[in-house]
């Protein structure tokens, strides 16, 4: 006769995924990146480009740094702000100047 002990085995291995949240997390904050600093051509290389393809209308792929991660998106320009120094892109999204690390067109 088989005698299973069922659910009353596995509950030891409950105490350990509070753990496992715990090492998620710390994997996460160590595969965080610096931010890449830009030199002054490259700054103004990009600014070239945002105003490029918003005059063009194109679609253009950002490279941004955002929370310790390099995130691609792509995406039109609908409006250069300024004065807050930020971008609307036609899918709602906002960017900063400070955010972008590279364009491609």
């Amino acid at each position: 006769m088989h005698n299973d002990r069922g659910i009353i085995k596995w509950l030891p291995f409950e105490s350990l995924t509070p753990s496992k949240n715990v090492i998620d997390s710390i994997l996460y904050e160590k595969s965080k990146i610096k931010k890449p600093i830009l030199s002054l051509e490259q700054q103004q290389e990009i600014e070239e480009r945002l105003v490029e393809a918003f005059y063009e209308q194109i679609e253009i792929t950002f490279k941004i740094y955002k929370n310790g991660y390099i995130k691609i998106i792509t995406s039109s320009i609908l409006k250069i702000d300024t004065i807050y120094k930020k971008i609307i892109l036609k899918n709602k999204m906002k960017l900063f100047f400070n955010q972008i690390i590279e364009i491609v067109l």
